[in-house]
C-alpha cells in the first residue's frame, strides 16, 4: 500500500512540474519612468473605461483601495481603475482575447491628476497606439 501511494504522489508531482504555463491574457509592460495610466481596447476612440468619475458619497460601492486609485482634480474626486494604473517598469491589465487590432492609450499620471478627463480627450494629452496579435511578444507589448 505505501509502494502504490508513493507512486501515486510521485507521478502527481512529476507531472505538475510538466503542465506548460500560458499567461491569462495581454499586456502591456511600462518601460519608463512614468507612473501610467494604460487601457487596451478594441475602441478607435479614448473611451471613459479607465476612468471613474464618481461622486464621493458613491465610493462605498467601491473597495477604494483595492479597486481604484484616487486624486482631486480641479476640486473634484476622480478615480481611476487601479488595473490600468502602471507603475514604472511593471505590466498593466490584460485583456483576453486579444481581437487581431486593438488600441492602446497611454495617459502619464502627471496629466490624470491635472486635467479633467474631458480635456485630456479634447486635447488629446495621450498617447494612442493601434497594435495587432503580431506586436505582442509572449503576450506583452512593451511600450517604451
Amino acid at each position: 500500500m505505501k509502494k502504490i501511494l508513493l507512486l501515486v504522489f510521485s507521478l502527481f508531482f512529476l507531472n505538475s512540474c510538466i503542465i506548460d504555463y500560458k499567461p491569462a491574457g495581454y499586456f502591456v509592460y511600462n518601460h519608463t519612468k512614468d507612473t501610467l495610466l494604460i487601457e487596451m481596447t478594441e475602441s478607435d476612440t479614448l473611451t471613459d473605461s479607465i476612468y471613474w468619475g464618481i461622486h464621493p458619497l458613491d465610493s462605498v460601492l467601491l473597495d477604494s483601495e483595492q479597486d481604484t486609485i484616487c486624486v482631486s482634480v480641479k476640486g473634484e474626486k476622480v478615480a481611476f481603475w487601479r488595473f490600468n494604473y502602471v507603475l514604472p517598469y511593471s505590466e498593466s491589465g490584460s485583456i483576453y482575447p486579444l481581437p487581431d487590432t486593438c488600441y492602446v492609450y497611454v495617459i502619464k499620471w502627471n496629466i490624470a491628476k491635472f486635467y479633467s478627463f474631458e480635456e485630456i480627450r479634447d486635447k488629446k494629452l495621450y498617447d494612442r497606439r493601434v497594435v495587432s496579435k503580431k506586436d505582442f511578444d509572449g503576450h506583452v507589448y512593451e511600450y517604451w
